[in-house]
């Protein structure tokens, strides 16, 4: 690599990144890691569907559509153990000062991400979507280590295995991009 770290001209974080990460270090009970886990599940949603609106090669704009449409069941999930915790229907509450789908998992702002990916590659915004799938798969297997009940671990064990498929599909695409 030329250049090295100093030659990296990819997207940065900046601005309000602690926003995005802060919440983790005061989310301590279950109901608390959920209500964060929804709101960067809507966050990746929008930006996989507004992306394969503007991509025109239609293998990855399929994939990121269909990787929105996993995003929303990742949510249904994350209602229905919601739910039985707290034994509240309806989408969990917003974590205070983070608005629903304002942030992707990893922190970065959804906003300043969809700008940054215009006139992006698709092996580009590849990458940063693998690094989006490689945190939310982090967090799930944290999120199942930290709580006590067997099913709730069960459940984010169950979307831990789901972001190592979308992984495995996104960077499958991404090979057969670079051959």
């Amino acid at each position: 690599m030329e250049g090295g770290i100093d030659a990296w001209n990819g997207l940065v974080a900046g601005g309000t990144y602690e926003a995005g990460l802060a919440y983790f270090s005061r989310a301590s009970r279950p109901e608390e890691l959920i209500s964060l886990s929804f709101a960067l599940e809507e966050g990746n949603r929008v930006f996989y569907e507004r992306i394969s609106q503007d991509l025109t090669e239609e293998e990855a704009a399929s994939i990121f559509r269909s990787m929105g449409q996993a995003e929303e069941r990742h949510k249904d999930t994350l209602r229905e153990l919601h739910a039985r915790i707290t034994g509240k229907s309806g989408n969990p509450a917003q974590p205070e000062g983070m608005e629903t789908g304002g942030f992707l998992e990893g922190g970065a702002p959804l906003q300043e991400t969809l700008e940054w990916a215009k006139g992006k590659t698709v092996a580009e915004i590849l990458e940063l979507a693998i690094a989006m799938e490689a945190n939310a798969l982090d967090r799930y297997i944290k999120m199942g280590r930290a709580v006590a009940e067997e099913r709730s671990r069960e459940v984010f064990l169950a979307l831990s295995l789901e972001e190592r498929k979308h992984l495995e599909r996104m960077t499958s695409l991404l090979d057969r991009l670079r051959e």
